[in-house]
């Protein structure tokens, strides 16, 4: 193993690969980590319950009479469009986060989540730039019912039931609150949309006089959502006596492998970095059944979760050409990846990896298209205090991701900051050895919770 740390800049993430270990360095306003997926979202305090975990901030809580849309009526042709824009987003915003030669991981669906919340209450330009950036295709009016089907579909699929084998469901938390600042004005018709979709109401706190005591509060919201993995997501001064929403969801994943690795079988190999070089690195392996494919530069396997409706998808392209093969990758040749895969019989051998990562997405987002949503005096959030005085300031994302040999624990945090203007035929082999991809996503609709990249251990 190498010795010593190196700090990833573009990423405020120090890499120890001694202890096989990446462990966040926060970096003053613009910090953001992923899980395996949180989200904050506006900076005016309120709070929302999602009804895979219920628990969220009860006192001074300003919220619709209706109650959460627990059967939305949504076509499959709608539920299916919410799923592939997650996807369409995650794989054009992926190349642009963080440097080329570090590790990668966040969670699309944390921040599409935290946009659409944004999105409820946005107007005109504001909304269009928003929707072209987070590839939204369907209406306001249709998008929301499909984000929220698209949850408790999840949820259903995540119970951490123990199976009759002794086996456990993947165990999946998504939580949406909302905070915003006490005696600020909100529409009752934003209210109505948050809590019909989402769960959500407003947390009231105060930013303008207890700013600090405000930040604290949502991140020890976020870190107790996602087992602690997600910690000071919103770093000092990232929040001002000008903040008045933070929407937040968080998020936590953890799931064991439908056929887990020996411990015995973990050994050392060496990996052969982006750079050429090589470092040794704890391999898991295992002969296992699972779809399998290679195509034209790349071998792919589906490794799945207990139950099999959720899985690792690990896209590992011919030495020499990860980045090329990233840059080209578009949800049409994601597809076709996936389609090239059969059920096979598979020596796989696997790293072991644990990091975080974190980012400020305000920059990516703007290069997509959002821009209103970030200029004083264009932005149009009219739809949630009937004012044309708010604007996006900030938009934090972070993420962690941990791979052994029982399975995956991943979490995410995202906070857009919201301020005024002021069966096995044949076996084959695959070791894991060069720079890959990995995507946690639900098999059934698609939809990725997480996607990351390793290029360096």
């Amino acid at each position: 193993m190498k010795t010593g740390c190196r700090k990833a800049d573009s990423w405020f993430t120090t890499v120890c690969p001694e202890s096989g270990r990446m462990s966040m360095r926060s970096s003053a306003i613009a910090a953001l980590r992923l899980v395996l997926s949180l989200v904050l979202c506006f900076a005016a305090g309120c709070t929302s319950k999602s009804n895979n975990n219920p628990q969220a901030p009860a006192d001074n809580v300003a919220q619709s009479a209706l109650a959460r849309d627990t059967n939305p009526q949504v076509s499959d042709a709608d539920l299916a469009a919410a799923a592939r824009g997650n996807t369409d987003f995650a794989l054009k915003a992926f190349p642009l986060l963080g440097a080329v030669n570090e590790n990668a991981v966040f969670s699309p669906y944390s921040i599409t989540q935290a946009i659409a919340l944004a999105a409820a209450g946005a107007k005109g330009t504001t909304l269009g730039g928003i929707e072209q950036a987070m590839t939204f295709s369907l209406s306001q009016d249709r998008l929301n019912p499909a984000f929220n089907k698209l949850d408790l579909l999840l949820a259903a699929e995540t119970t951490g039931a123990v199976l009759s084998n002794g086996g456990r469901l993947p165990q999946l938390s998504i939580v949406n609150a909302v905070w915003g600042q006490q005696d600020f004005p909100i529409l009752p018709a934003y209210l109505d949309t948050l809590a019909i979709n989402y769960g959500a109401g407003f947390h009231l706190v105060d930013f303008i006089n207890k700013t600090e005591d405000a930040r604290t509060t949502i991140n020890s919201w976020v870190e107790q959502r996602t087992n602690s993995r997600i910690q000071n997501l919103i770093p000092q001064g990232a929040l001002s006596t000008d903040t008045r929403v933070v929407l937040t969801n968080a998020i936590w994943f953890k799931a064991n492998w439908a056929s887990p690795f020996p411990a015995a079988g973990t050994a050392t190999r060496q990996f052969i970095n982006r750079d050429g070089s090589q470092s040794p690195a704890p391999f898991m392996r295992q002969t296992l059944s699972a779809s399998y494919g290679q195509g034209n530069g790349f071998q792919a396997i589906d490794i799945p979760y207990v139950d099999e409706k959720l899985s690792m998808l690990v896209i590992m392209p011919a030495p020499g050409t990860f980045d090329a093969f990233l840059s080209a990758l578009t949800p049409t040749k994601l597809n076709e990846c996936i389609a090239q895969t059969a059920l096979k019989q598979v020596d796989l051998a696997l790293p072991k990896f644990t990091f975080s990562t974190g980012a400020d997405l305000g920059n990516l987002l703007r290069s997509l298209g959002m821009t209103d949503a970030f200029a004083p005096g264009h932005a149009d959030f009219s739809g949630i205090d009937g004012r044309f005085d708010l604007f996006i300031s900030s938009v934090l994302h972070k993420a962690f991701i941990s791979i052994d040999e029982q399975g995956t624990e991943a979490a995410a945090a995202t906070a857009v900051i919201i301020g005024i203007t002021s069966a096995p035929v044949s076996q084959v082999t695959l070791t894991v050895d060069h720079p890959f991809l990995f995507l946690v996503r639900d098999r059934q609709t698609g939809l990725v919770l997480f996607l990351g990249k390793i290029v360096s251990l």
